[in-house]
């Protein structure tokens, strides 16, 4: 089946997800959609602490020189075509400069593919970090109320929930950059009162494409495979004004028949549900690795310590899915994340706890060596609707322990309580402030001041990409 045959299935998925922007959210999803919302920030803002990340932003931290030198305060352009350099979109760090739309998204986006903390979805994909930060900057500088900005994040979502079950993957194409920057892509059209087929179109005729070896090398530039989705979003607005024209047919024929194949084309076209969307169904993580390793992390951390020198052997027993992640880590942070071997064992080490406790370490790759993966039908039968893992350490006796899913998963949620945990164990000094913050979105008039605990007086400001 070509790219123009399911050219219109992708149409109507877009039209489906639409629905749920028009329809007033309930009060679950609402509250769901804050947290989701919360989650990417927090995973954002601990990302965007990276050497690398700092760097990229370079003198972006430093108040620009337009900045009013009494107020503080930033002016802010209502046109319909602003400038590309026009500040007014906020940067996830403390103190950061604002800026335009565009790059508040890149920036946001890759900060938060760090970590390997961000929000997912099964079978693949994390549509959080691809939507929020591009749908946050086009409310922020569209002046957009807290109610619309949720309502757009569940629509995008939706979009790409539905185009990551309709297509199956082809290894080793990466789930990041492409399909939920469609998603991400409806959200800021949405916001900024723009056809969303239309700009969903242009995003999907550029996409970015990673692929998994650059996770396994540890090949970092990966990272900004989201934040190049986000701004693509963002972007496909300015395009579309200045007279650029995509294609929805580029989703098809891309995952239909080159990085991709036609998995459940039926989730394109069903029907939408404001009672349950697909925002509803996502996982929240809590440790600081990819996702596919978290079933066997709880496993282990649900045995009792064990001194490390006495495991002789461990044993992951997992779905065939994860087996793309048997193997030994190259002497690096990111190989590491995306070593199940390397996890165990660190879940082994540090009983979790810190994203550091799954950095690179020599001592933990010796110990992940004595890990071996195999798949296990039975545990096979319940993926993706499950995600379950069984692991057994040998260590002078014999101790096992078996997860149906990763705490986090909607199956076996989060509760609020852990979700604010995670978030101010994140976002540093202005987590309190701004969590408080987040949680009032629902009633927000105006989003450009939703990040305002984040920012200096100096460096508060609305100016960019506006409404038509």
């Amino acid at each position: 089946m070509t790219g123009q045959h399911l050219e219109p299935a992708v149409h109507e998925a877009i039209a489906r997800a639409c629905e749920l922007f028009r329809a007033p959210l309930a009060e679950p999803v609402r509250t769901h959609t804050v947290h989701v919302v919360a989650d990417v920030i927090g995973v954002s803002i601990a990302g965007g602490r990276t050497p690398e990340m700092t760097r990229l932003r370079g003198d972006d931290l430093d108040p620009p020189a337009t900045a009013d030198p009494v107020s503080g305060e930033w002016s802010y352009r209502t046109t319909r075509h602003s400038r590309v350099s026009a500040g007014g979109a906020t940067v996830w760090a403390a103190g950061a400069a604002p800026t335009d739309a565009e790059q508040a998204a890149f920036l946001n986006a890759s900060a938060g593919s760090f970590l390997e903390l961000d929000e997912g979805m099964r079978p693949t994909g994390h549509p959080g970090m691809h939507v929020v930060p591009a749908a946050l900057a086009a409310a922020e500088v569209a002046h957009r109320s807290g109610t619309e900005l949720l309502a757009a994040v569940v629509a995008g979502y939706d979009v790409a929930a539905r185009l990551l079950t309709a297509f199956r993957l082809v290894p080793p194409t990466h789930p990041h950059g492409h399909l939920a920057g469609v998603g991400a892509a409806v959200a800021v059209a949405l916001l900024l009162d723009e056809d969303p087929a239309t700009i969903a179109g242009i995003a999907a005729t550029t996409p970015t494409v990673p692929v998994w070896d650059a996770c396994y090398a540890g090949a970092t530039a990966r990272n900004i495979a989201m934040g190049l989705a986000a701004q693509n979003a963002v972007r496909a607005v300015r395009l579309h004004r200045a007279g650029f024209r995509g294609s929805l047919a580029s989703v098809g024929a891309l995952f239909g028949q080159v990085a991709g194949e036609p998995a459940d084309l039926g989730a394109l076209t069903e029907p939408a549900d404001p009672a349950r969307p697909a925002i509803l169904r996502n996982y929240f993580k809590r440790h600081s690795a990819c996702a596919l390793t978290h079933a066997a992390i709880d496993a282990v951390l649900a045995l009792p310590p064990l001194p490390i020198d006495t495991v002789q052997a461990v044993e992951v027993h997992t779905v065939s899915n994860n087996l793309k992640l048997d193997r030994q880590p190259a002497p690096n942070d990111l190989s590491a994340r995306f070593s199940l071997p390397y996890a165990v064992a660190a879940a082994l080490t540090s009983r979790g706890g810190e994203p550091a406790g799954f950095d690179y370490s020599p001592a933990v790759a010796r110990l992940a060596k004595r890990v071996t993966v195999t798949a296990d039908p039975e545990l096979e039968a319940r993926w993706p609707e499950h995600s379950p893992a069984r692991v057994v350490v040998h260590a002078g006796r014999r101790l096992e322990s078996s997860v149906d899913d990763p705490r986090g998963h909607h199956h076996d949620p989060m509760t609020p309580d852990e979700l604010r945990g995670k978030f101010l164990s994140l976002a540093g000094p202005p987590g309190p402030a701004l969590w408080q913050r987040l949680l009032e979105l629902p009633g927000l008039i105006d989003c450009a001041r939703l990040l305002a605990p984040l920012c200096t007086p100096a460096t508060a400001g609305n100016e960019g990409l506006t409404r038509a």
